[in-house]
């Protein structure tokens, strides 16, 4: 069983001098990572494709989300390098910049898969692994929609651990999450499933799902954990913490870990 301290005490992210597209990001005590996030002006063409777009609600276009840093993504990060990772394969489903992935790596995981939708935070994820000379040939990274379910889940006969982080925006998203986390629990190697969120409208979505598709009703719980969300330049339709902010914001953050056990047997 995998035990994990939920007394977790981050200090902030901060913005690299020099640049205004890359934080470094505290993990632990002893690790922290460079993550390249997209610069405001990437941010504001993202946006406006979405806003100009005929695609119908709920495109991929819609979201440009995935290409900065949030703070879930610390917290689970966190919780992950809390783990015994040796010899381990991740896999990081809606990855965004790949925080997830590249603790998991910097602290033993053999391979890390990191999936998204959307080609531009993969992208960017690439670019942190560079910047963290971590082993490409450790890190991967695929195009993968959870709510397509003619996929099934990457790994699912190897995985260990898989993680997520600030997914629950929609309904049908955060239902399609959950989905996918009892489908990882169920794999003959998983050993435990994280996700974290900021409190995004889908939350009760994904808890009453994962209990419809057999997760314990009392394991369905997040915890809330102190979180940070960091003083870089921001969209104001990306975020609501604005182009000129400087300092990091502290923000709660909920951590949910299931383990196979948090099944109800069939």
């Amino acid at each position: 069983m995998i035990t994990l301290s939920f007394g977790l005490a981050l200090a902030p992210p901060t913005t690299l001098t020099g640049t205004k597209s890359a934080l470094r990001v505290p993990v632990t005590d002893a690790l922290s990572l460079t993550i390249v996030e997209a610069s405001y002006q990437e941010q504001e063409d993202l946006v406006d494709a979405a806003l100009t777009s005929s695609e119908p609600v709920g495109s991929k276009i819609d979201d440009p989300y995935g290409i900065v840093l949030w703070p879930a993504a610390q917290v689970v990060a966190s919780a992950v390098a809390a783990l015994d990772l040796q010899g381990a394969t991740c896999l990081e489903l809606g990855a965004g910049t790949g925080l997830c992935s590249l603790t998991a790596l910097a602290c033993g995981a053999r391979h890390a898969l990191a999936t998204d939708y959307r080609e531009e935070p993969l992208e960017l994820l690439n670019l942190s692994a560079d910047a963290n000379d971590l082993a490409s040939t450790q890190l991967e990274t695929a195009l993968f929609d959870i709510k397509d379910e003619a996929q099934p889940l990457p790994l699912l006969d190897d995985v260990h651990l898989v993680f997520a982080a600030d997914l629950l925006y929609q309904k049908s998203t955060s239902q399609a999450l959950a989905r996918r986390c009892v489908e990882a629990l169920r794999a003959p190697k998983c050993r435990a499933v994280l996700v974290g969120d900021l409190g995004r409208p889908g939350r009760q979505a994904f808890l009453d799902e994962l209990v419809a598709q057999g997760v314990k009703a009392e394991a369905a719980a997040f915890e809330e954990v102190a979180g940070w969300l960091p003083g870089a330049p921001r969209h104001d339709l990306v975020s609501t913490s604005s182009a000129s902010t400087t300092e990091a914001q502290a923000v709660s953050v909920g951590l949910l870990q299931l383990l196979p056990e948090d099944l109800i047997e069939s």
